[in-house]
């Protein structure tokens, strides 16, 4: 484990540990018929929580990020996780959570265009899930090499393929 790694794992105040987890999704031809959407959630290396899974109903990445992340969340609940790190390469899921979707909320899930939030129902489920947790979501650039973020893309491209 090298440094920045150690780092991610012992970021909360104080040296407290807290559990990080890397998300991503994958589609195979996102945006045209015969798309496959993918998602990936990567604990760290052989652990049993990692997943790779195909995502059903709308096919797109961004379906496929959000997802992640709400698989993610869920896992982290089950065991009884109350702060949790979040690391994605998807600016549309920190941006949704962390910055528009209390508008959303407050204007009846209209976007500030006044067009329906197309992701609705899994901005949704990752408000109910991430009630009674600190999370904290980080921006990771994505295919830079950076060994969880890579291992969750990894996860979702065969989540893609199933």
């Amino acid at each position: 484990m090298n440094s920045g790694e150690r780092r991610r794992q012992f970021s909360g105040r104080g040296g407290e540990r807290i559990p990080t987890v890397y998300v991503d999704g994958s589609c195979k031809n996102n945006g045209r018929d015969g798309a496959k959407a993918g998602c990936g959630v990567f604990w760290g290396p052989n652990n049993p929580l990692n997943v790779s899974e195909r995502v059903s109903g709308r096919q797109t990445n961004q379906t496929a990020e959000l997802r992640a992340a709400h698989k993610a969340i869920e896992q982290a609940k089950s065991l009884n996780m109350d702060k949790l790190i979040i690391e994605t390469d998807s600016k549309f899921v920190i941006q949704g959570v962390t910055k528009w979707m209390d508008n959303w909320k407050q204007n009846g899930w209209k976007t500030a265009s006044g067009r329906d939030v197309v992701n609705r129902s899994d901005f949704e489920k990752i408000d109910q899930a991430s009630r009674g947790m600190d999370i904290q979501w980080k921006y990771v650039p994505g295919h830079q090499g950076i060994k969880g973020n890579e291992e969750a893309d990894r996860l979702a491209t065969e989540g893609s393929r199933k």
